[in-house]
């Protein structure tokens, strides 16, 4: 797969088949240049059939997307090894030539007993099309043993990429929830009931950290980048989030080197299929059902501006260490000592500090309710430069009685640099 020069910014539940056309039968170009808008670059496509697929490959190239595709043969291929190359070849045979075309959606959250043949999806991907990504989510931490099919979640990670050989990690984790009680539901599919039972397993839940430290770790030791599903939608037992929630999620990721960001979800569910939604509950995505634009649309764009141009600037770089201020009861942290690196000293109550190579440093404050200062020292020979988010410029920082102060806002994230 080629490399990566652009930050994606991407999502679950896209454009759906309900607004994909306008009234005329033409493809709706304006809901997918809302899409742009918002700051996605990688939509998460529905499997709309081919012509309209092609279509929509066409129009995403026009405005600067990438598409991540979706086509029942795939899933297909999935279920049963029958004629597993045919349909994958037709497949690359119908798309590989778009220009827009990232990778092909294979599977979200499969139980590790799904790895071989994911692993033989993934090599037959390659040898037909080495240009685009074959792409697999992983459940979440709080995913139950019987889930994963591992006897650890970091054995899970390490598993798939041993395996499956993935151009990127993927998982979700849904952090803020309601801490209400578990409701009382039923699904047909067990899997469904499976994700609502961890849904709800941990009252006021721990382990983003420790997703993401096991997500940074298995990266390292496999060379293989990750990225980071965040929550955006409120559902079940997940609530209506804040700007400095959303904040908080995605500068957090952006600390410990996440190469992708995406948003579950982009357009509220339901729309297509209610299937679900009278236990869900969906609402508040960046879309709302009816096609209106909800007040997180708005936060997101405002987020994203910065984030792709944070990404790009990290985005060739590797992240050294993370310290954390402020006490987490996720037990895999670590937290400030006295310096690293040119860092000489540094203060704050609740902060996550991401030390990038390349002198790159990147400040995400824990606190998602009220601005949060962080005070640091550095070295005699090194000065500091801060990435001005609001004009995209590098401006020098002086200090004061030798030290440097910044204030970020609620749950935000600041990008130094030690030169």
């Amino acid at each position: 797969m080629a490399t990566m020069d652009k930050f994606m910014i991407t999502n679950w539940c896209g454009v759906p088949h309900k607004f994909v056309r306008n009234a005329d039968g033409s493809v709706a170009v304006d809901r997918f240049r809302e899409v742009a808008e918002s700051g996605i670059n990688l939509v998460v496509a529905y499997d709309y059939g081919y012509k309209t697929n092609c279509e929509m490959l066409a129009v995403c190239h026009e405005l600067g997307l990438r598409v991540t595709l979706c086509d029942d043969r795939i899933d297909r291929a999935v279920r049963t090894s029958e004629n597993r190359r045919e349909l994958l070849r037709a497949v690359v045979e119908d798309y590989s030539g778009y220009p827009a075309l990232l990778g092909y959606h294979i599977l979200d959250e499969p139980n590790s007993g799904s790895f071989p043949a994911l692993a033989e999806i993934r090599e037959i991907l390659s040898e037909l099309d080495p240009a685009h990504e074959a792409y697999i989510n992983l459940f979440p931490n709080y995913a139950s043993l019987e889930m994963l099919g591992n006897p650890t979640y970091y054995d899970h990670l390490d598993d798939f990429i041993t395996q499956v050989k993935p151009e990127i990690l993927s998982y979700d984790h849904y952090h803020f929830i309601k801490g209400e009680p578990m409701a009382q539901a039923e699904f047909a599919d067990e899997r469904q009931n499976q994700i609502l039972a961890a849904a709800y397993s941990k009252i006021e839940r721990a382990g983003f950290f420790d997703n993401i430290e096991d997500a940074m770790a298995v990266s390292r030791k496999r060379n293989t980048p990750f990225m980071v599903i965040i929550l955006v939608t409120e559902h079940g037992p997940y609530r209506n989030l804040t700007e400095g929630e959303i904040r908080w999620e995605v500068f957090q990721s952006l600390c410990y080197g996440a190469k992708r960001i995406s948003y579950f979800t982009y357009w509220t569910p339901g729309v297509d299929r209610e299937e679900g939604d009278s236990i869900w509950h969906w609402q508040n995505g960046m879309i709302n059902k009816d096609g209106t634009r909800n007040a997180h649309y708005h936060m997101i764009a405002g987020i994203n501006r910065e984030l792709q141009a944070m990404g790009d600037i990290l985005l060739p770089h590797a992240v050294r260490e993370v310290f954390h201020f402020g006490h987490e009861p996720d037990g895999k942290v670590r937290y400030w000592k006295d310096s690293y690196g040119d860092v000489t000293s540094m203060t704050a109550e609740r902060m996550t500090v991401g030390f990038y190579d390349r002198g790159y440093i990147l400040l995400a404050s824990k606190n998602y309710e009220a601005a949060e200062p962080v005070t640091f020292t550095v070295t005699a020979d090194k000065s500091v430069r801060l990435y001005d988010k609001a004009d995209g410029l590098w401006k020098t920082l002086e200090p004061v009685d030798g030290a440097y102060t910044l204030t970020l806002a609620a749950g935000d994230g600041e990008l130094i640099r030690l030169i």
